[in-house]
């Protein structure tokens, strides 16, 4: 038409065009050369390339009837190697579903596609050497997790896997066959799918997972048409690149739903090889080859090849033939490995680069878990892939809604893979050549990337500083360089062995020019802080390296204090902390840095100021083997300490403060003075001023200085001079002091008897004889329940009766102090009616005041009652079984005085009155089992230790036989008078048949 309207002529033109017979040159090529065979029979009664190759190449072709499937039957002819031809558009005289594969007509079969040949190929197949085993399958797992939990978006969604009508080739398509043309339509309505919109992310992933399952009920349902059909419409999903940002997230999804689709294919072709042998059915073995599967099975999956070959799109085409590539081991022993080289080659038609790559990515991914020694697609694949990087840039400036920076970090994890993959079949020779070709590159930020990623951690670390300097040289906004700065740290850390072999001076060198690249990162703090978490890891590695972690922690602080920065870098405080601690052997180090305390203030907010140095006294727990005395360490505890007291408040429920508690406790215990006790002692006072709210940690320090108290008294040998004995006293001072301010009243009983003893031992009467009057006085404080430690009330009763019978054995050998006497008697006078200097002044406290107890049941009264009775028949005694060294008790101090005697009596008697009266006013107290134990117990009591030839202990003991004889049908007084060693006198003995005769014929 041109020509036409400028009246030119052919001739008049300095550069004439020949005219081109088209028609004539496709008859040359023989491409519409008649043929009886389908061109993917050579898939079907494939052999043993291995012996092919060693044949011939026409006796091959003969060998294959005619059909090279890897031939170049197109080479001279450019205008067919179109790679986004569609192999359906191409007049076919036949039904592709019925007759064979129509992607056996598609020139991507045969013909290599893509770019113009380079003079260069960025790399080159190697066969004979492989650096390691090939990748293991759970690799892509721990990738899996990483991205889904990365690659996330906030945008709303959008959920279509249907796709235009006239995309798919209609002007084409009215070349074909009716029939051809209604079942393709068929086919084309069954991979439509929903279509939903504005979908938050959730929501997304959950209608995906609702469409997996669908997929799966649908398969096992017997409706596997259903099943490709759903499996179709999940891989249309991923032509949608509207969210860069949420795209490895998706692929991951929905191909984790393909592979399971895949083995259910091949279970199902596994299932139906079985053979049936009369009754017994003989499955499909493990390591079977094509020569055992039976033809009905080779037919099913021909069939399966045959349906997913006339998916009219090539996307969804591809994944599902990679979905069920393990199933070509169904028809031929390696038919897999040319498909994947094929499939490598249609990649290329693919012309999203996000799309390809990520196609690509699967492909190696169904690669390692068909055939992981197989590696010569992953060669091309890279290839392809490393030429396509350019557009990459190009495409991410152009987009809108995403910085070009965040366009490609999405396209990090399939370079990862594909590197990966490779790096598991190079040798470290080629790996060189790996990375002086990506050196090459412009703007190579993803691919420096995919190489720290995936390279081993010994190659990174030997080759460290020549990938240093290709990070510092690739100052791209592409690519964010602290990305680079980070996985390269990683990957050093990942093996702390061969990272700690890196001599001190390259260390340093390395430092030096990583944190000189991350300090230059202003008004970039996510980015400086995610990147400094790493080599502070790197750091911390070499043990002792006190100077260069003060220079590091500085710089962090610095970056942090301006305009309290800190306030949004908490988890990344956390993280940094967590390795300061795990990196040291002995965590009292830390406080020789300078500004580990100042970074330690960084952690303002409450919650998170209490996690810090709970982790710090944690970590000390655990790791602490031995005493310190630092008085830097000690200082900076007490600090942290403070900070989780003071964080206590009403809110604060048991457990936690049972868990700071436990951790300040656990640091008090770790410090020691050696022998230098007053500096020892003077720790445990500034401990009590500094958590003075909490009673467990006051109770460990009343146990600590008791304890103090007692290694003076065993360095001295129990001989006290001037200056010990005012130690002593100090010590017990503090006790006293301390107690008053616990708030648990058995607590405060059992440390003031804690304090007297040590008192006692120590040979301080006067404040022995105070500790134990004060712990009488809070008898009457007791209330009647009190909570546990897991909230329920529970009676003090019990615990009132354990402690009593604890201060009684330790009251026996206390003496009296006389000095005292007219003081202690006032408030007893009415009870007990003797003069005001009276012995046993403590005991009478102790008995009016258990007397005074209002919350005693029988059993309880009864048993506190004996013990109350064997004090006195103890204290009684002319010699005490033990003597307590520089101490005279009362077998001593009184030695069997007449008054003494006197006043001891009159306390028996007292007591024997009151409890002959509590008896006879108590009914019913010989129903209970637990009465009658103690009632037997009393009796024993009672006929060993008291002539009973006197009226009042008679009356009292044949009250307690007689309760006991109504408890107890099988008791009998004559038990006490055959071979008892506890009675007496054997004159007692009539007075117990006696009683007994008395109580039988009464009953």
């Amino acid at each position: 038409h041109y020509f036409i309207q400028s009246n030119l002529s052919m001739t008049e033109l300095k550069w004439p065009i020949t005219v081109k017979s088209y028609v004539k040159e496709k008859l040359t090529h023989g491409r519409l050369t008649k043929t009886n065979t389908h061109p993917l029979q050579g898939v079907i009664q494939y052999q043993d390339t291995q012996a092919e190759e060693e044949q011939p190449e026409s006796e091959t072709s003969r060998k294959r009837g005619g059909s090279e499937i890897l031939g170049d039957p197109l080479r001279d002819d450019p205008l067919m190697s179109d790679p986004l031809s569609d192999p359906l558009s191409d007049p076919l005289s036949s039904d592709p579903l019925s007759v064979g594969d129509p992607l056996s007509s598609n020139p991507l079969m045969s013909v290599p596609l893509g770019p113009a040949p380079r003079s260069k190929p960025l790399l080159s197949a190697s066969k004979s050497r492989r650096m390691s085993p090939p990748p293991p399958v759970d690799l892509w797992l721990e990738r899996r997790g990483n991205i889904l939990s990365k690659f996330t978006t906030s945008e709303k969604l959008t959920l279509s896997s249907g796709s235009n009508k006239q995309d798919r080739g209609g002007g084409a398509s009215s070349t074909l066959p009716e029939k051809v043309r209604d079942r393709l339509e068929q086919l084309d309505e069954m991979e439509d799918g929903p279509n939903l919109s504005n979908l938050t992310q959730a929501e997304y992933t959950r209608k995906m997972d609702e469409m997996g399952k669908c997929l799966y009920e649908a398969w096992g349902s017997e409706q596997r048409v259903k099943a490709l059909k759903l499996a179709i419409q999940l891989s249309k999903l991923l032509l949608d690149t509207s969210t860069p940002q949420f795209y490895p997230s998706k692929f991951v999804m929905i191909t984790d739903i393909l592979v399971k689709f895949g083995g259910l294919v091949y279970a199902r072709l596994k299932e139906k090889s079985a053979v049936v042998q009369g009754h017994v059915t003989i499955p499909l073995r493990s390591d079977f080859t094509p020569e055992d599967v039976p033809e009905s099975a080779k037919e099913t999956a021909s069939n399966w090849f045959y349906k997913i070959a006339s998916i009219r799109e090539l996307l969804p085409r591809l994944y599902l033939k990679l979905s069920i590539i393990k199933c070509n081991k169904f028809l031929s022993f390696d038919q897999h490995r040319t498909v994947l080289s094929q499939t490598c080659l249609e990649a290329r038609g693919i012309g999203d680069p996000l799309v390809a790559n990520y196609m690509r990515c699967y492909i190696s991914r169904m690669g390692a878990l068909t055939d992981p020694l197989f590696d010569n697609y992953l060669h091309p694949l890279l290839n392809d892939a490393l030429f396509i990087y350019p557009q990459i840039l190009v495409r991410g400036r152009k987009l809108k809604d995403i910085p070009v920076s965040g366009y490609c970090i999405t396209f990090t994890p399939a370079y990862d893979w594909l590197m990966s993959c490779l790096a598991h079949h190079l040798a470290p020779e080629d790996l060189d050549n790996l990375i002086a070709q990506v050196a090459e590159i412009k703007n190579n930020g993803i691919l420096l990337n995919a190489i720290l990623s995936s390279l081993p951690q010994q190659y990174v670390s030997d080759h460290v500083f020549g990938l240093v300097d290709q990070i510092v040289q690739c100052q791209e906004t592409a690519f964010p360089v602290f990305y680079l700065l980070k996985n390269l740290g990683e990957k050093l850390t990942s093996n702390v062995t061969s990272c700690e072999n890196m001599s001190s001076r390259d260390r340093k060198k390395l430092l030096k020019i990583v944190w000189s690249q991350l300090s230059s990162l202003e008004g970039k703090i996510d980015e400086y802080m995610e990147c400094a978490v790493t080599w502070l890891h790197f750091i911390c590695l070499e043990q002792n390296n006190t100077k260069d972690l003060d220079i590091v922690l500085d710089d962090i602080i610095k970056h942090l204090l301006p305009a309290r920065t800190f306030e949004a870098c908490y988890p990344t405080l956390d993280k940094m902390l967590a390795i300061l601690l795990s990196s040291q052997d002995d965590v009292t180090q830390l406080f020789s840095l300078s500004k580990f305390l100042p970074f330690l203030d960084l952690f303002q907010k409450e919650s998170v100021k209490v996690e810090a140095c709970k982790a710090v006294l944690a970590a000390f727990q655990k790791k602490n083997v031995s005493k310190t005395s630092s008085a830097v360490a000690v200082s900076g505890f007490i600090y942290i300490g403070k900070a989780l007291h003071n964080s206590v408040n009403a809110l604060t429920n048991e457990d936690q403060k049972r868990d700071i508690s436990d951790l300040i406790n656990s640091f008090i215990s770790s410090v020691s003075y050696d022998k230098n006790f007053e500096e020892q002692l003077g720790f445990y006072v500034e401990c009590r001023a500094a958590f003075s709210n909490l009673d467990s940690i006051l109770a460990s320090l009343v146990q600590c200085v008791c304890n103090l108290a007692i290694d003076t008294l065993n360095i001295i040998k129990g001989n006290h001079g001037k200056k010990t004995a005012s130690f002593v006293r100090g010590c017990v001072a503090f006790c006293y002091i301390t107690v008053p301010s616990i708030h648990c009243p058995f607590t405060r009983l059992d440390l003031y008897l804690l304090s007297g003893e040590v008192a006692l031992m120590n040979a301080s009467l006067v404040q022995c004889d105070s500790l134990y009057k004060e712990a009488v006085t809070l008898i009457s404080e007791l209330p009647a329940t009190l909570p546990g430690t897991d909230g329920r009330q529970y009676s003090t009763e019990k615990r009132l009766v354990d402690w009593v019978s604890r201060y009684v054995s330790s009251l026996l050998y206390v003496p009296d102090n006389p000095a005292q006497q007219p003081l202690i008697f006032r408030h007893l006078q009415v009870v007990l009616d003797n003069p005001a200097q009276q012995p046993l002044h403590i005991f009478r406290e102790l008995y009016a005041a258990v007397e005074a107890y209002p919350h005693w049941t029988s059993h309880g009264n009864l048993k506190v009652r004996g013990l109350m009775l064997s004090y006195l028949l103890a204290v009684g005694q002319p010699s005490f079984s033990f003597q307590i060294p520089n101490v005279e008790s009362n077998d001593k101090l009184y030695g069997q005085n007449k008054k003494y005697l006197a006043q001891l009596d009159s306390v028996i008697d007292l007591v024997l009155e009151r409890t002959t009266s509590y008896l006879d006013a108590i009914a019913n107290l010989a129903q209970e089992a637990d009465n009658i134990e103690e009632l037997r117990r009393l009796l024993d009591l009672l006929v060993g230790g008291l002539d009973i030839t006197r009226d009042g202990p008679y009356q009292l003991v044949s009250k307690v036989a007689s309760l006991c004889y109504e408890g107890e049908k099988n008791f009998t007084l004559l038990q006490y008078t055959v071979g008892s060693s506890t009675v007496r006198s054997t004159q007692m003995s009539p007075l117990l048949i006696k009683m007994h005769k008395e109580i039988t014929s009464a009953h």
